[in-house]
């Protein structure tokens, strides 16, 4: 099949894989789901294009044209095979799930780009959540992305920080990264002379310690409610 750049393909219909594949279709992105398992393939299948096929066989992987995607997710635990095919047919861009801290150096040994660890993850996430009274407000508008990095989007509230430039802001010292500033539809990458307005939607993307940290100083102090990414957008206008 011919992919174009922007598509992704996941290998590994477990509830790991399907997660992924679910959120990647939520953000718009077509996807292909791949097991060697028709009978796992059948969740996704009422939302994207699935194939049956084993990810470590290369006639296989050949046939579906896996070198023309950009990016294959392989969220299959027993891995190393699957990812040597994948090298081996010179895919770009391969992201794999890693079991425990020997399998992820093996990964990364044999050039694997970007390595996840779910239970990892899933443990510092709830250590979070037991310490930081922050964490749990502000965790409906994080997008974990491995590593104990996340994305988040926040509007400005804080009236100290509306209508000042970037460079005489104090995001450094917060240990953050201003990934864009949206307003309404467009959407501009940040620059020092950029000031700062209450319509503003600041994605940011660091450790999430460091997020959750910056939400609290760009949300009014007064409001301590929970807010949703869906009210945020509604609440400004932004699409």
């Amino acid at each position: 099949m011919a992919a174009n750049k922007n598509d992704i393909c996941v290998i590994g219909m477990g509830k790991f894989g399907e997660s992924i594949v679910e959120q990647l279709v939520e953000l718009k992105r077509y996807v292909l789901a791949v097991d060697k398992d028709e009978s796992r393939l059948i969740q996704v299948s009422r939302i994207t294009t699935t194939s049956v096929v084993d990810g470590a066989d290369l006639e296989g992987l050949k046939a579906l044209g896996i070198d023309k995607f950009n990016t294959v997710i392989v969220a299959n635990g027993d891995n190393i095979e699957i990812v040597a095919a994948l090298i081996e047919l010179g895919v770009k861009h391969i992201i794999a799930k890693g079991k425990t801290a020997r399998h992820e150096r093996v990964l990364k040994q044999i050039g694997v780009d970007f390595i996840v660890r779910p239970e990892a993850e899933a443990g510092i996430r709830t250590a979070l959540i037991a310490t930081n009274t922050n964490f749990i407000k502000y965790s409906e508008l994080l997008q974990e992305v491995g590593d104990g990095y996340a994305i988040g989007s926040t509007i400005v509230t804080e009236p100290s920080w509306i209508g000042k430039p970037l460079k005489d802001l104090q995001f450094a010292k917060l240990g953050v990264n201003i990934d864009s500033i949206k307003t309404g539809s467009k959407v501009c990458l940040p620059a020092r002379q950029t000031l700062l307005h209450k319509v503003h939607l600041l994605t940011i993307i660091d450790k999430i310690p460091n997020i959750t940290k910056a939400f609290v100083e760009l949300n009014d102090k007064g409001n301590t409610r929970m807010i949703r990414i869906s009210k945020i957008k509604r609440a400004s206008g932004i699409k």
